[in-house]
């Protein structure tokens, strides 16, 4: 997160990429009554002979010819849910479902993330989770999501994301139409399928990450900017946050159905997310981008990175402006957090009001709260430099110039005495 690197370079169209997507998906099997049959009982995640399989989906009566479906939790790294209906002759099966997807969580779960191996995954593999990367990545994140990449070999360079974001989702989204497909008429059946594909999107999030020494601050002091802005009184609908675990999120509407979404993902790591909502209107985005709904699915996706960049591009500048001091209280986390490793406790807090008001210490009796070798460790770590002209005695030492320089920022003084050194 280095604003200096300039707007154009942070939120390069080609490094966003997706977190929660959900879309339609209408899909048609077509065969005898009894490989209609076969197929409900596929969905419902029963084998042909009536005996439980591992199947990502289950079914519960709706009517008499119709069926609620969803898939089973945890047992896939998509969502879906909606409806399947018979035809009064028993010859045609619809499925009519939402579909929510996740891109970033499915390559994050891929012990093997290179995509030209992926590819030859078979679908119900490679659309399973797996509950040691859950694990290990909600450990990690503030939100306790998994949803995210911390390896290289997740993420390639800067020079090779141009087709590597796109050719992620059109694999993933491609697996996740395969499963459905096979569930409904596997390669044995009897039964066609006339039609099965995405439709709309309903919802959809573009995201950029940034590494920043310390996340949590920045997005607070963006929170506190915008609960202070002239225009609170709009504060319930535009601007407010939202707790979610230990992640504390703050949201920003920038029109009627895109919003603004910045929260710390771990301790070093700050997402934000451009969020479309109302299917109505992300259609709208994309005819406005060249796009129509004979477009594939993956193109009309990637398309709504360009929305995304712009719509940032509108508040960029109000952001980094409000967002400056946050600096101050990251030096001032760090330089607590060598103090409390260096400096024995029941002394912490004396040393620390002693370098804060007059940013010099003359080392002390072992029994003190500055004896000569937690002197000498602070010199090492860079929190003191040696001072003092006159060199008999003990040993003293000033706060050095980048600490004592924090102070004054963040005290709004500079009239502490500093040593000649």
């Amino acid at each position: 997160m280095d604003p200096s690197r300039g707007f154009d370079f942070l939120f390069a169209e080609t490094d966003g990429r997706h977190d929660f997507l959900e879309a339609t998906f209408k899909a048609k099997v077509r065969g005898t009554p009894e490989a209609i049959k076969q197929a409900l009982r596929r969905l419902a995640g029963r084998g042909l002979s009536g005996t439980r399989d591992i199947g990502v989906f289950r079914t519960r009566a709706r009517a008499a010819h119709s069926w609620h479906v969803d898939t089973v939790p945890d047992r896939a790294l998509f969502q879906a849910r909606g409806t399947a209906d018979l035809s009064p002759d028993g010859c045609v099966l619809a499925l009519d479902l939402k579909v929510q997807l996740n891109p970033t969580r499915w390559l994050a779960h891929q012990a093997d993330p290179v995509l030209s191996r992926l590819t030859f995954v078979d679908p119900r593999t490679v659309l399973c989770p797996d509950p040691a990367v859950t694990t290990r990545l909600a450990a990690m994140t503030l939100d306790g999501g998994d949803n995210l990449l911390t390896t290289p070999e997740q993420v390639p360079g800067f020079g090779s994301r141009g087709e590597w974001w796109p050719a992620v989702v059109r694999l993933y989204t491609g697996k996740v139409r395969q499963l459905i497909i096979d569930t409904l008429a596997p390669s044995v059946s009897q039964a066609v399928v006339d039609r099965a594909d995405f439709g709309s999107i309903r919802k959809a999030e573009t995201q950029w990450e940034f590494h920043h020494p310390d996340a949590v601050s920045w997005v607070a002091t963006l929170r506190n900017a915008l609960n202070a802005a002239d225009d609170a009184s709009q504060a319930t609908r535009w601007h407010g946050t939202k707790g979610c675990r230990n992640a504390v999120t703050v949201y920003l509407g920038l029109t009627d159905c895109i919003r603004l979404k910045v929260y710390a993902k771990d301790a070093n790591r700050i997402r934000f997310e451009v969020v479309f909502s109302e299917a109505a209107r992300i259609t709208q985005i994309n005819k406005r981008l060249g796009l129509s709904h004979q477009d594939s699915f993956c193109d009309r996706v990637m398309r709504l990175r360009v929305e995304a960049v712009k719509q940032m591009s509108k508040v960029w500048e109000t952001v980094m402006h409000v967002t400056r001091e946050a600096e101050g209280t990251v030096k001032m986390l760090d330089f607590m957090a060598l103090i409390g490793r260096l400096v024995p406790a029941q002394h912490q807090r004396l040393m620390l009001s002693k370098l804060g008001n007059d940013r010099r210490v003359t080392a002390t009796p072992a029994a003190g709260f500055a004896p000569d070798p937690v002197c000498r460790a602070l010199l090492k770590e860079g929190v003191l430099v040696k001072a003092g002209i006159v060199t008999r005695g003990p040993a003293r030492y000033a706060l050095a110039p980048r600490w004592s320089g924090m102070f004054d920022d963040l005290l709004g003084r500079s009239e502490a005495a500093r040593a000649l050194h």
